[in-house]
Formats: structure tokens, sequence, C-alpha cells
């Protein structure tokens, strides 16, 4: 340390003694009578830097409440320990919770191994490395069933917070990865606003230091003093990679002025769901970086190379790619949900003339690449019960879950978004159809895992699947679903949706827009159940002879251009019927 760094941790000791704030050599645990965070400290940190307006308001308040001052001097006090020194034995167990249920192919920035060594082995670490593993342990509390180690996980947050509003402007890979994580954390927690702002303002600090692209990957690499987390050249490569996709996962869309059903429901994001108001801030145009390798390879320090991202490598004819990671796949099949997100908020404002002319196109190109991306998949990776049994088995089924899911997913957006007005009628019955094989594709899948999901629990308390995305698409799979249908079918319909509820309340454990959808899906339930008592008392509850039909979507976000919601009733029910074999 330097005399300065010294000198400041002994100022900030002294000031501490009276909230018994003193570390002992553990972790800092939660105490009642430390002031609570105050809510200018959580405040858009990516906006303002440490000479803003905002950071004057909040020191001008410091000279009246001295309590704000103690908290923001507790914080700094816990940035200068490294949590892995403190206590490595609870260090060690929240980060295994990070990495089985937030750090593996989904948004596996790091290599799992070596990071732990790291973070539990490594001295020195800088002011960066320190925000960034607290990032990493805020993150990985949120999966702990110890209600003390989720608590901790806040104060965690609030350093790691901290740490990020104080590096304001100085970027860095670890500002990048750490704002990242918190727009994570702050999405589960149930802030999608803060959630946005995070996630924006991580992608930024991607974009400052061009990770992006493979020069400023290099330059990052050639410029550091020291590889940072102790790894070797291609692993830090791998990472900063890594960093960008992860990235570009979490990037967000749509209009937040647009809230969804009655139950307030958290609009969808490129992978998460996150709340956005912002076009994509990430093109995938500009993404002229290798994707990322096989995890298998990145974890022993072997990283292959792999192909730039490219449209052609969804190409059904062209020659067979290199091996892939899973995190790949997932990137993929998230570019061609992207696209879609942002032809059909694009179409929605032009006008009926020219509509079909613009729609059409862009349907035939997406299914093109969506049957490119399902044929390039690995045998491991499709669908098939004895896969999905594999995936439960390696800890990896929610990656392998969230790769159909978006799959499924933008064939029903794609789909479903048209303007019944300027279509002809049978490419509206055409989409209607397509919906409901996918969502009931993507129902059967969750239903599977609901059934192995009650075994398991009865063999053991652990969560196995903790991916969100799903939840969103199962969702929007029963919105589909429970447009209308036959009576003969309903009682089916119900016992299958009842019992993939399971699957949504193990994520609304951890996710607040699963708590959302769970609201949502319960609420539908409770109208299909209703639909079918009345039917057994002879009441017509606006259905038609055999068939039933609800107004009203779970998902307002389609408006007018909603084919399931929006189609005249002939045509619905006439595409219900064949289906169902009436």
């Amino acid at each position: 340390m330097s005399s300065e760094k010294v000198n400041r941790t002994a100022d900030l000791r002294e000031n501490l003694k009276t909230t018994d704030a003193r570390y002992s050599g553990a972790m800092l645990k939660s105490r009642d009578h430390l002031p609570p965070t105050p809510t200018t400290v959580a405040r858009d940190i990516s906006v303002h830097s440490l000479d803003s307006d905002h950071s004057s308001s909040l020191n001008h308040r410091e000279h009246h409440e001295p309590s704000v001052g103690l908290y923001q001097d507790h914080l700094a006090l816990q940035w200068e320990q490294d949590p892995g020194e403190m206590d490595p034995r609870a260090t060690i167990q929240i980060l295994d919770l990070y990495f089985l249920h937030a750090g593996r192919a989904t948004y596996g920035m790091f290599p799992r191994k070596a990071f732990m060594t790291w973070a539990r082995l490594g001295r020195g670490k800088s002011q960066d490395d320190r925000m960034l593993l607290y990032a990493v342990l805020a993150m990985g509390s949120l999966f702990s069933p110890d209600a003390d180690k989720r608590a901790l996980g806040k104060r965690f947050a609030a350093v790691a917070i901290y740490a990020a509003e104080k590096r304001f402007g100085k970027f860095s890979l670890q500002l990048c990865q750490s704002r990242l994580l918190l727009a994570l954390y702050h999405f589960a927690q149930g802030k999608p606003q803060e959630a946005w702002d995070f996630c924006g303002s991580g992608l930024r600090a991607i974009s400052a230091l061009k990770l992006n692209t493979e020069e400023g990957i290099k330059e990052m690499v050639d410029g550091a003093p020291e590889l940072e987390y102790g790894f070797d050249r291609r692993t830090f490569e791998e990472c900063c990679r890594r960093t960008f996709w992860s990235g570009f996962l979490m990037d967000v869309s749509l209009d937040m002025t647009r809230l969804t059903t009655t139950v307030d429901l958290i609009q969808q994001q490129r992978y998460n769901g996150f709340f956005g108001g912002t076009l994509f801030v990430v093109s995938i145009e500009d993404a002229f970086v290798r994707l990322p390798c096989v995890e298998a390879t990145y974890e022993t320090g072997t990283p292959c190379d792999t192909p730039f991202f490219d449209y052609e490598l969804l190409n059904r004819f062209a020659p067979k790619t290199p091996a892939l990671g899973t995190m790949a796949y997932l990137c993929l099949i998230s570019a061609i949900w992207g696209d879609v997100l942002t032809f059909t908020a694009r179409i929605a404002r032009r006008p009926d003339v020219g509509y079909e002319q613009h729609y059409e196109p862009f349907y035939t190109k997406t299914y093109e690449r969506l049957e490119g991306w399902l044929a390039m998949l690995p045998a491991k990776l499709r669908y098939s019960p004895q896969n999905l049994e594999n995936s439960i088995a390696e800890g990896t089924v929610g990656t392998f879950m969230s790769l159909h899911a978006l799959y499924h997913a933008t064939i029903i957006r794609l789909n479903r978004q048209t303007r019944v007005s300027a279509m002809p009628a049978e490419k509206i019955s055409r989409n209607i159809e397509h919906a409901f094989h996918n969502a009931s594709n993507f129902l059967s899948m969750m239903h599977s895992l609901a059934l192995v999901n009650r075994q398991r629990h009865n063999d053991s308390s652990e969560y196995f699947f903790s991916t969100p995305f799903p939840g969103y698409a199962l969702m929007l799979s029963v919105d589909v679903l429970s447009a209308a249908g036959t009576f003969i079918t309903l009682p089916n319909l119900i016992d299958t949706v009842s019992n993939t509820m399971s699957c949504i309340e193990e994520l609304a454990t951890f996710w607040a827009s699963a708590r959302a959808q769970q609201k949502a899906v319960v609420n539908r339930l409770n109208q299909l159940t209703k639909v079918a008592m009345e039917q057994r008392q002879g009441a017509s509850n606006g259905s038609t002879g055999r068939f039933w039909r609800i107004s009203d979507s779970l998902d307002v976000a389609f408006g007018k251009d909603d084919a399931m919601y929006k189609s005249n009733e002939q045509q619905l029910l006439g595409v219900v019927g064949q289906l169902a074999g009436c």
C-alpha cells in the first residue's frame, strides 16, 4: 500500500470506531445500527461523475447528515479489503453459487477454476479487482438458501456500486464486467431501470475499450503491465471476448412506456428481460470479434481460434464451422431474436400500405437463419429427452433450455406480431399455426423439465434451474395456447400448464421477472378453469359450440399487431380446429 492509502485507511478506521465497523479478520456482517443505504447513493452512477452536481449535492448532505458520511466511509473501508483474504471459506461458497447459476455458458466471462484460485489466493488485488470481486459475490449471493449470505450480498453490491462510481471514467475490463454484473443483480432484484442503466454504462465502457473488435482486445492485452486474474495471454483474450458477448446478451430494447398487462410484467430484452427504454446499444454488424470457444478448452487454459461472427455461419449450405462454445450458439440465436425484436418494433409504426412487402422478405430470411442455426447445433445441444437429462446431470440445463427457449420465442414473436388488417388471410392463418405449433413444443419441453424437477426436489433441496429467459418463453407460449382452443383439449391444457408452474416457481426464487410471469400464468390458469367450469354448467361464456376463446392477451406489448388476439374469430378457430383434428 502507498503511504497515502495507509493514512486513508487509518482515518476511516478511526472514524468508524463508534459504529463498530472494524473487521477483526472477518467479513463485514449486517448490523442493525448501521445507517441504511441513502437513496441518493444508488442513483444513476453511470451518468454522474465525482465532480457532477449529483456528487456535490451528496457531499453537501454529508455535512448535515453525518450518518451518510459514515456509510460512505464504511463502503470505502470495505472496498480496501480483499474478501478472499478476510473469509476464504465464505468467498468460495458464494463463488461456487455464482458459477453454478450465473457464470456458466450463459454469462461465462470467467473460467471457473482459474478465477476461483485467483479470488482465494491472489494477493495484492487492485481497487478494480476488488470492485469486480464484490460484484461477482453480490450476484452469487442471490442463489444462496442462507438468508444471512443474501443479506451479505446486499453489502457486497453496495460496495461494488460505490466502487464503480469512484472509478467513473477510468475504463478497465473490471469496470465493464462489474457494471454488467450489477445490471444483472438489479434485474434479479426487480429494479429494471437501475439494471438498464448499469447495462448501458457497461456497454459504453465496452465500446470505449473497443472490445467489439479483435484489434481492441489485442491492444488491451499488449498494453497491460500484467494480465488480470493471473490468466495467460490466450485465456485473457478469451475473457475479453466473452465480456463483449455477455454485454451483447444483456443489451436492452423496446419501449419502457409500454407496460405489460395489469400485473405489470417486465418487458423482454435481448436475452434476460430487462425493462429498456432505448434501441439496442450493440449492433451485431459492429461485432468484429471471434465467437466464444468451447467451454472445456477455456477452463483448461487452451482456448482455440473460432470464426468471427457472420450471418453466413447460419447458412445451411455453408461449410461446417469449427467447434464452438455453448455460449456461441446462445449468441447466434440471440442475434436472430434481437433482429426480430428490432424489426417488429419498427414495422409496427409503418402504415398498412406496403406492410406485406416489408414483412414477407424479413420473415423468409429469418426462417432461413433459424433453420441454419438449428442445423448447426451439435448433437448434444439438440432437444431430446435424453439430452435434457444429460444437461441436468452436467449442471447446464439452464443454458440448454435457454437455447431452445430463444429459438421458439423468436418464431412465436415473428409469427404473432403482424398486422392482421394489412396481411392476406392465408398468411395470417399460416402465422397462427406456426405460433401454436412452437408454443406447444416449448410447453412440452418445460413440462418434461417440470417432471424431472419434481422428482429431484423429492431427493434434494438444491436448485438446478435458474436461468430467467425460459420463464418469459413459457409465459409467451401459455399466452398463445390459451388464446383459443377446443373444450375437448382444455382439461389437458390446464393440467399441462399447472404442472409446469414448478419451473416458474423455482425461477421466482431468484428473479423478480419470474414472479411477475408466475402471477400472469396463475391468472390465466384461473381464467381457463373458469371457462371449463362454465362449460360443464352449460354456460356459453362467449364460446362457439366446441370452441372457447379468451379476448385479452397476457402481453399487451403486441398492441394491434397481434395475430393471436386481433384476428377474427372465424379465422382463429379455423386454425384451432385443424390443429385439433376437428
